[in-house]
């Protein structure tokens, strides 16, 4: 069988699908990873085989043109008209800005990527194409070249949830002069540009492989297969320090990989979370690189790296302090680890922003930033582009709370399971940030709650024990045909 993933260039979208791809590839099934061509060589240093698409330096969210996000305004009409009380209003914002936004970068008429994506399917001719939430292509490269396709979820699916409120309210919609499918009008220009029609089956896959644990998914009507989440996060040498038993109780801090690239101090998190852990007979391994730590000095009991793959620390570790993003929170469940989840528990408040008086940095900063990419003192501006170097300010900017967008729900399932605590550095002080992180050491439960959670977690059917359902699946989708 031949089988094509269709993958947003980035590390937090791949890693995800690499031990689904392994598995199928050791089962003896030929696979490609297809993705903009500048993200090959990180495909390539996963051991698997990447398609480039279209033009090596270009990149969607820093080019010359990229697309406007949705205004606040229209978000909130949706919201409204659908009426989404606060927590599905999150889930809401999150499918239609966070999700939407890419997927309208590459399926744009003037880049050549989803053609290209289209073109190898057409040539390659797989049996199967797996596709992420961002890549919409991918459905479209399956009915042109005959192929089942599915999408794989990393927890919960904010776009099948949002979907069906769409599908659900679409009289009200109608009745506020709303789109009643978003979505599908993004798409619609490639599929019938292939004369491929535009169903419900296009915009979710003929099936989801769900990577949530019970209790963490959101209720969709796509037909589901469950799939254990196996945290992959790269490869690196296992340092001498790391070898050796801890002499005190070690903590992991770690903070995400998408906004460390442009929200300088973390939204002032970092230096409370390390005024915290000075004081605590501890060891901190802390993952954080130069934007995050924004000059600042950590304490002596706190070793900072700029990166190290969590399946090294995490299974030494007595407790994770992290962002609430869902691949941390999947490794730390593996790793059998309580959790501190940084939540802000505000909802997402997206909207447009007129002040031109944040302060930004001059050029490049990381190894990852363009000199046309700024960073973001203040920490709470997000936008497609992160520094206009004409004007010098931001292009166009959403405002969102100093979160993870998938803190809320991520923090809800942990504290509910008794696996971990919420950190809130909004709402509490440095020193009611350390007493919540001595309870979670001290406390033994936390600890069982941490083993109970991995219990549901190993539960789950493995990528080796999904190759034969994806192989049966994808034998009936065809023959179907």
């Amino acid at each position: 069988m031949r089988v094509l993933f269709a993958i947003d260039p980035s590390i937090a979208h791949l890693y995800p699908m690499v031990p689904t791809a392994w598995a199928l590839q050791s089962a003896g099934h030929e696979v490609r990873l297809a993705s903009p061509a500048a993200f090959a060589d990180e495909i390539a240093a996963t051991g698997l085989t990447p398609v480039p698409l279209g033009d090596a330096v270009w990149a969607a969210r820093v080019s010359d043109d990229p697309l406007e996000p949705r205004g606040h305004v229209e978000a909130e009409r949706y919201a409204d008209a659908l009426g989404l009380h606060v927590e599905e209003r999150e889930y809401w914002y999150l499918f239609f800005q966070y999700l939407m936004t890419p997927t309208a970068d590459y399926l744009r008429p003037d880049r050549p990527e989803a053609d290209a994506l289209i073109d190898f399917a057409r040539a390659w001719r797989p049996d199967l194409v797996i596709w992420d939430l961002t890549q919409a292509a991918g459905a479209v490269a399956a009915r042109v070249s005959g192929a089942a396709h599915a999408r794989l979820v990393f927890a919960y699916d904010p776009s099948g949830w949002s979907l069906d409120r769409l599908a659900a309210g679409r009289q009200a919609l109608a009745a506020a002069g709303l789109d009643e499918n978003p979505l599908a009008t993004l798409v619609r220009p490639l599929a019938e540009r292939y004369g491929v029609e535009v169903d419900d089956e296009l915009l979710v896959g003929q099936w989801t492989l769900d990577t949530a644990p019970p209790g963490l998914e959101l209720p969709t009507r796509t037909r589901k297969v469950p799939l254990r989440y196996v945290p992959y996060n790269g490869a690196a040498p296992v340092p001498d320090w790391l070898r050796e038993p801890a002499e005190r109780p070690r903590i992991c801090l770690t903070l995400g990989e998408s906004y460390r690239r442009f929200i300088r101090g973390d939204w002032n998190r970092t230096p409370m979370l390390l005024e915290a852990l000075a004081d605590l007979d501890v060891e901190v391994v802390a993952t954080l690189n130069d934007v995050q730590l924004d000059g600042r000095v950590p304490p002596p009991n706190v070793r900072t790296l700029d990166y190290l793959p969590l399946n090294l620390i995490l299974p030494t570790c007595a407790a994770v302090i992290h962002h609430g993003g869902l691949g941390t929170f999947q490794a730390a469940v593996a790793a059998r680890v309580p959790q501190l989840v940084c939540d802000t528990r505000e909802s997402i408040m997206l909207r447009m922003e007129e002040d031109t008086s944040v302060e930004l940095t001059d050029g490049d900063t990381s190894a990852e930033l363009t000199d046309e990419t700024g960073i973001y003192r203040s920490g709470v501006e997000y936008g497609v582009r992160e520094l206009d170097a004409r004007e010098q300010r931001p292009a166009v900017r959403w405002v969102m709370p100093a979160k993870k967008l998938e803190a809320t729900p991520v923090a809800n399932y942990v504290v509910s399971r008794g696996a971990g605590v919420r950190l809130n550095h909004q709402t509490q002080s440095v020193t009611e940030l350390r007493e919540a992180i001595r309870t979670v050491l001290d406390d033994a439960s936390y600890r069982r709650g941490a083993e109970a959670i991995y219990d549901v977690w190993r539960a789950m059917p493995s990528p080796n024990d999904v190759v034969s359902v994806l192989e049966s699946l994808t034998g009936d989708a065809r023959n179907r045909r």
